[in-house]
């Protein structure tokens, strides 16, 4: 891999993205070995990526910014399967990620389950959540991603269920 010196078009492609990707995942507290293998680049390439896009930083031509850091946090997350979750709760709608659900307790992750039970129900087109979603705009996405929310927690208290030891 050629790479730009920091003075060149700061919107240099491909080159660009992965220096920002190496720098922000860095910065979250990825090691050089394990940048690389999430971006399927060599050791030496990571690091190369990750002190040109520093430079840039350190010399004006680019600033960090948190959409830029949360976008490749969210991007590694995803990727490791900590996906982000929505559900419903009596005083509206959240989001966390899947490691938080899973430290959560299990009266916490049952009344989740329950309030996004509710919150379906109360949907007329309900019928239609398991059916393959359209191409394009999906009017049903919020409702999909609640039902995705029931779904992971119903296996999260399946999988604690079946951990207990059994009494009696």
């Amino acid at each position: 891999m050629v790479l730009d010196s920091p003075e060149e078009n700061p919107n240099d492609g491909v080159e660009g993205y992965m220096q920002e990707a190496c720098y922000y995942l860095r910065k979250k507290g990825l090691t050089l070995p394990q940048i690389s293998k999430a971006l399927e680049v060599s050791e030496k390439d990571a690091e190369l990526l990750y002190r040109a896009y520093e430079s840039k930083v350190a010399h004006g031509i680019v600033q960090e910014n948190e959409v830029d850091r949360n976008l490749w946090e969210d991007m590694h997350n995803d990727s490791q399967g900590n996906e982000k979750i929505t559900f419903a709760r009596d005083d509206g709608l959240y989001h966390c990620r899947r490691s938080d659900l899973e430290t959560m307790d299990s009266p916490a992750l049952m009344s989740i389950f329950e309030t996004s039970k509710k919150f379906l129900d109360f949907d007329m087109y309900k019928r239609y959540l398991n059916t393959k979603p359209p191409v394009g705009y999906d009017p049903m996405a919020l409702q999909r991603q609640v039902k995705r929310a029931m779904d992971l927690i119903q296996e999260i208290l399946d999988g604690r269920w079946k951990e207990e030891p059994r009494k009696g």
